[in-house]
């Protein structure tokens, strides 16, 4: 039997909501006491497997000397995703409530996640607010072939947020829904919604309703990604900063730049993502995280 390295610190955390068992679950996994650059991909998969949240996600020591830490996360399924969304917001939450990074004097982390390096300010009560990169705008995808794939009619639909990727870390597909009833009642066809995604470049499908008020400072959204493993997901960072920026972009967006989006209550995980995107380009996305369990896991073994 192959020898296994001394235990590493884990937790699950719930990031964007407030009280234990809401928000989105995520499982953290301090690797740093691992050493060197830290464990194997495989390891890091088969563990990601194991935790069986939407995401894991990995502190290693920083690459870059700018940089405080270096994030990288992993779906159940296996797929390495690079977005700064509550994989990365509930790893720093728990890093800096537990002293395993002290709080800076001037409130700036600096996390690396792949080849990008992003700030992340630490905020009063916990509260953190993360940068993006940003914003990219894709293709636009035919609203007939995304109201199918996802279980809607054309006209469920909201013709003034046509179907259109954006991305500010990690590429999604945004569709304007016209009602909170048609929010609701969307059924996903995996098999349709992951041929729909690919073809643009799309990692997931962003569902949101903005109404009629203009401007817009809020919205409900649901967020699905079957190409990676996730059905559904009940709070995504990694979206609701593009969704700002995009609504931003189309004129739309309060005049703040901030946008409140509500996620997460058709899985009965109430979530909440205090998105912005300023007239410079700047994207963030803030929010907290609570803690629900931590405990110790084996490393990978010694071959």
């Amino acid at each position: 039997m192959a020898e296994l390295r001394d235990p590493v610190p884990f937790a699950l955390v719930d990031v964007f909501g407030s009280s234990p068992l809401s928000g989105n679950p995520l499982a953290v996994v301090d690797a740093c006491e691992l050493g060197g650059e830290g464990p194997p991909p495989r390891w890091m998969r088969q563990v990601a497997r194991e935790m069986n949240q939407a995401e894991t996600t990995f502190v290693l020591p920083a690459g870059s000397g700018g940089a405080h830490r270096r994030l990288r996360s992993f779906t159940a399924g296996g797929v390495e995703v690079f977005g700064a969304g509550h994989n990365a917001l509930g790893a720093w939450w728990w890093l800096l409530a537990t002293g395993r990074v002290p709080r800076p004097d001037d409130g700036v982390i600096v996390q690396e996640i792949g080849d990008r390096l992003l700030e992340v300010r630490v905020g009063d009560s916990g509260r953190l607010t993360m940068a993006q990169t940003a914003a990219a705008f894709g293709a636009e995808a035919e609203p007939s072939a995304v109201a199918a794939a996802v279980g809607l009619a054309p006209e469920d639909l909201d013709p003034a947020v046509p179907p259109r990727v954006v991305g500010t870390g990690a590429d999604h597909l945004m569709v304007g829904v016209a009602s909170d009833a048609a929010l609701d009642a969307a059924a996903v066809d995996k098999k349709a919604l992951v041929d729909l995604a690919r073809p643009v470049g799309a990692q997931g499908v962003y569902l949101a309703v903005v109404g009629d008020r203009r401007p817009v400072a809020t919205t409900s959204a649901r967020f699905f990604n079957p190409g990676s493993g996730l059905d559904e997901d009940p709070a995504t960072g990694s979206a609701a900063g593009p969704l700002a920026a995009y609504l931003a972009h189309l004129g739309i967006l309060d005049p703040t730049g901030e946008l409140l989006v509500h996620q997460g209550e058709s899985m009965q995980r109430p979530s909440t993502i205090a998105a912005f995107a300023g007239a410079g380009g700047e994207v963030t996305v803030s929010g907290s995280a609570v803690l629900s369990a931590q405990g110790r896991l084996c490393g990978p073994s010694r071959d």
